[in-house]
């Protein structure tokens, strides 16, 4: 099964930047084989290099406000989804439905950040976004194991 991940996310926002952070995470782990993309502001400039590689499954990964911060989340948007809690203008739900369109199954992985984090020019993550991509992290190896099963 290909597996990709599409990380969302301004690497010069703060914790916006937290997706890049686990897509690292996730490419040092060796036990994991998941093509990571890095659509940082623009998600969409990695779309065709996403086709090309024509995952079975792709995680689009962001950071997330409105729920209690250092939550991850999971929502499964195989199904229409038109509700999504993004740090981006581009609607979440918009650029699902696009990759519904050549990836058989779309996951949103959402990673709580404070919004007061993600306001200003700033390269650095708090400490509480560099522990909550390490949760992002064990969602990561279960969801793959969850996967891998299904072989």
């Amino acid at each position: 099964m290909k597996k990709a991940i599409l990380t969302i996310g301004n690497i010069l926002r703060g914790d916006d930047g937290i997706t890049n952070y686990l897509g690292n995470l996730i490419e040092e782990e060796d036990k994991l084989d998941w093509k990571i993309f890095y659509g940082e502001d623009i998600p969409e400039s990695q779309f065709n290099k996403i086709r090309e590689y024509a995952p079975d499954l792709i995680i689009v990964a962001d950071a997330i406000t409105g729920i209690n911060v250092g939550t991850v989340e999971v929502i499964d948007v195989s199904d229409d989804v038109d509700y999504m809690y993004s740090t981006h203008n581009l609607p979440a739900p918009i650029l699902m439905s696009y990759l519904k369109n050549f990836c058989k199954r779309v996951l949103f992985l959402g990673l709580s950040v404070n919004l007061e984090n993600v306001l200003d020019i700033n390269d650095k993550l708090s400490q509480e976004a560099v522990n909550t991509a390490h949760k992002a992290l064990k969602k990561v190896i279960e969801i793959d194991s969850i996967f891998e099963s299904d072989k």
